[in-house]
């Protein structure tokens, strides 16, 4: 983010776990403010609700926990060199009681973006932090394609594992659509690619930045 812009993404997020549980998280929130070149300020957070299916419905509403942190970047494309950044969040214990973790949990993230062609580009990450007290590490990988001067495709793949869990790997496919200058819509859909991860998902929102 450049310095002196403000960039809020919000959206929603479903999620079918298993046949059992189904979670919503509405809005999600990712507000990011550039306070240097190369340096951006990152606060994160949405609003949750689990419905839980077993013969009956059950709903956990609440505000999830509350994350900031920043993200900077190393250095810039140049040649066969991708461009790298690194990114640190700390997820606070700032939440309603259902969602809300025992104590702070950071996260640490480093990422790779490579320029394919003009209009195609590949970017790739690795992450590790804390969930509920254990190690986690994180991984992902995105092509984005532009298609025209206001669309833009996008192939993902990510994953995760805890400590003592087996790993659990998605992928999605994504549509970026530039309605005006400063404001974009987005939305995905992905699936598992093993049985330990969540079933599916639907994921859409607005990104609006100022100034314009």
């Amino acid at each position: 983010m450049s310095r002196g812009y403000i960039q809020l993404e919000a959206g929603y997020h479903y999620q079918k776990l298993n046949a059992a549980i189904r979670t919503h998280a509405y809005p999600t929130a990712l507000l990011r403010i550039g306070l240097l070149e190369g340096v951006e300020l990152r606060l994160h957070g949405a609003a949750k609700d689990s419905v839980i299916e077993n013969g009956s419905k059950r709903h956990i509403r609440g505000w999830g926990p509350l994350s900031v942190g920043t993200k900077v970047r190393l250095w810039e494309e140049s040649g066969w060199r991708p461009e790298a950044a690194l990114s640190a969040m700390l997820t606070l214990p700032l939440a309603s009681e259902v969602f809300k973790p025992d104590n702070p949990e950071p996260q640490f993230g480093v990422a790779f973006s490579h320029g394919i062609s003009e209009k195609m580009d590949l970017t790739y990450n690795l992450g590790y932090g804390w969930a509920e007290g254990d190690p986690v590490r994180s991984y992902g990988a995105n092509i984005t394609r532009e298609l025209s001067d206001k669309l833009t495709i996008y192939l993902e793949a990510f994953g995760s594992k805890g400590k003592g869990e087996t790993a659990e790997h998605q992928a999605d496919v994504g549509l970026l659509y530039l309605l005006l200058p400063n404001l974009q819509f987005d939305v995905a859909a992905g699936r598992r690619l093993n049985k330990a991860a969540p079933h599916s998902f639907i994921t859409t929102g607005l990104v609006v930045r100022l100034p314009r």
